[in-house]
């Protein structure tokens, strides 16, 4: 049975900031510890290839029949899991027909199956998914007049998810390859959009026209993407949205090619060296220029008697001191938290 969150819980959550911290914290942390199941022939995979199939087994007692014939081949995580809560029981009701054939026809009082039994229905629900293998369906142009749609054949590919070649200045959150299979969606588009904001501050601060990400980076991203996804569940024989041309390509479009927390490092910092650069004032012009006249507004004269136009001496305020651990620095806890990288 589902979860549900009482009105006295959802009221301990609004009132207690650490409690909902607390919370928070056990469910992501779960979510970013369980990567191991997308590995193929992974000890938590096989474990969770058992317990699924258990499960569905127990909750089609009456119907041994539908267990044999829903419990797939493929890896768990393949296709993506859903509970669905109340399905599994409703299929095995003494009023459902569970009929597997396929569709031939639909009629106007039903269906006719490929075996041609015709079956009346009142409503006929099309559950047809969605095509995450297309590009998008208003018009997208870059240079020479080269369409999104066709940069995207046969399949859709960015650069760390985000940049696309021959489309300068043109960032995306949540393109090819930038969902997960497991972990937290949401932090990785705060820091897709953190990504683009550092690339808009580059270009306003050194005075680019444009930026755009270098043919070969994306070609290299894509084998990247490819070699990775071939150790994993996802490049099992299923059909899924996560897969190129409908759900049946060789390609994984739809995951980024690790962990959430994978992710995060690689969009941490920009590598500036994988892309291309157009300044303010074409080739000719002095790329430095950006510097300005050497002043700071720091130590220029803002609006007051007595007023700077910032702190000229910010560097010496509390907020602004990284202080090392005395001996061994490197066991500062904050810097433990993540890999020190950057």
């Amino acid at each position: 049975m589902p979860y549900e969150v009482s009105p006295e819980q959802r009221q301990g959550f609004a009132s207690d900031p650490e409690k909902l911290y607390k919370f928070r914290k056990i469910i992501e942390v779960d979510g970013n510890t369980i990567h191991d199941v997308s590995m193929r022939d992974s000890a938590m995979q096989r474990g969770a290839i058992g317990l699924f199939g258990e499960n569905m087994r127990n909750r089609l007692l009456k119907r041994p029949d539908i267990a044999e014939f829903l419990i797939p081949s493929f890896g768990i995580g393949c296709r993506r899991a859903t509970p669905g809560p109340g399905y599994l029981e409703a299929l095995a009701e003494d009023n459902v027909d569970f009929i597997t054939d396929p569709i031939e026809t639909i009629t106007p009082t039903g269906v006719t199956l490929k075996t041609g039994r015709s079956i009346p229905v009142d409503v006929l629900v099309c559950a047809t998914g969605f095509n995450t293998s297309s590009a998008p369906p208003f018009p997208i142009h870059g240079r020479g007049g080269l369409s999104l749609e066709e940069r995207f054949t046969p399949f859709p590919t960015a650069y760390l998810s985000i940049a696309v070649d021959q489309f300068p200045n043109f960032f995306m959150m949540l393109g090819p390859n930038s969902a997960i299979g497991s972990g937290s969606l949401t932090v990785i588009l705060e820091n897709e959009g953190d990504y683009i904001i550092k690339c808009i501050r580059k270009m306003q601060k050194e005075d680019y026209a444009a930026m755009s990400i270098k043919p070969e980076r994306v070609h290299d991203w894509s084998e990247y993407c490819h070699e990775y996804f071939k150790r994993t569940v996802y490049t099992d024989t299923c059909h899924s949205w996560y897969k190129s041309e409908g759900g049946s390509g060789d390609r994984i479009i739809g995951l980024w090619p690790g962990s959430t927390m994978h992710a995060l490092e690689a969009l941490r910092a920009p590598r500036w060296e994988d892309y291309d650069y157009e300044g303010l004032d074409g080739e000719g012009g002095n790329r430095l220029k950006w510097l300005g006249n050497g002043w700071s507004v720091t130590h220029m004269k803002g609006e007051g008697e007595d007023e700077w136009g910032g702190d000229p001496a910010f560097y010496i305020e509390p907020e602004f001191l990284d202080v090392p651990l005395p001996d061994r620095p490197e066991d500062d806890k904050k810097l433990k938290m993540r890999p020190f990288s950057h």
